[in-house]
């Protein structure tokens, strides 16, 4: 009976410590700084995402270049299945990094991240004022 219990022990341990693994390389996958430009409602824009850690920093610039929305909060990566999810929670958003209010409300995604690219799936979570989205996101290198 002690065998039986060390190795459903051993098992459990094994699992716990593959999860962290795995927890950590996806979050890894998607460290640093995203960006991609797109239309919408016929106005150019750019988004630009940075994670570090289990942080984030989220903008959105016009075509002046100017900041119209400011986000950060955590981040949690978490494998579904044959999917990775993304959860954006304790968000604060505004018009700056200076002008910010907390946000009471979590996003989720779906996400995959090859070759320099991180696609995400956006607004499928809930219903939103914003349309469901799928964004291809390139890695920005200084």
């Amino acid at each position: 009976m002690k065998k039986i219990f060390t190795n459903i022990a051993a098992v459990s341990a094994f699992a716990v410590v593959s999860t962290v693994t795995a927890y950590a390389d996806d979050l890894q996958s998607i460290s640093g700084k995203w960006s991609l430009k797109k239309t919408v409602d016929g106005n150019a824009i750019t988004q630009a995402v940075e994670i570090k850690k289990d942080k984030f920093t989220f903008s959105v610039k016009n075509s002046d270049g100017n900041t119209v929305l400011y986000a950060e909060g955590s981040v949690k990566v978490e494998k579904l299945s044959p999917f990775k999810s993304i959860k954006f929670f304790d968000i604060k958003a505004g018009r700056s990094a200076t002008e910010t209010e907390s946000v009471d409300e979590v996003r989720q995604g779906i996400y995959q991240v090859e070759d320099g690219t991180w696609t995400l799936a956006s607004n499928f979570d809930a219903e939103r004022d914003q349309k469901p989205t799928v964004d291809v996101y390139s890695k920005v290198t200084n």
